[in-house]
């Protein structure tokens, strides 16, 4: 992936002069719908699914340590992360999770 696919995503969601009439949410959060990948193809429901079950997710969780803060990386797996992240909802776990990235093993790249 290149260094500037962050700059793709922020790009997805800036304000356009007909922003009240472009504006899609689900349950008040801003998204958008694709529908090819960058060669135009269209997406097939079976491989994107295939491929994200192979992949892994770094969670960044900052939790106090002594008179400072440490930061813990997580390495879960893709079918665990919604049960991970239910950890951390209404406290239930310590830590506030910061950060969640995807990370490819390179035998998937």
């Amino acid at each position: 992936m290149s260094d500037n696919y962050k700059d793709k995503v922020i790009e997805l969601f800036k304000k356009s002069p007909n922003d009240i009439e472009n504006k899609r949410l689900f349950k008040g959060f801003p998204y958008v719908k694709l529908t090819k990948d960058e060669n135009g193809n269209l997406f097939k429901e079976d491989s994107l699914i295939d491929f994200a079950s192979r992949c892994f997710y770094i969670v960044s969780v900052v939790k106090k340590s002594g008179l400072g803060a440490a930061i813990y990386k997580y390495k879960v797996p893709y079918s665990s992360l919604i049960l991970f992240l239910k950890e951390f909802e209404n406290n239930k776990s310590y830590g506030t999770v910061i950060d969640i990235e995807r990370y490819i093993p390179e035998d998937l790249a």
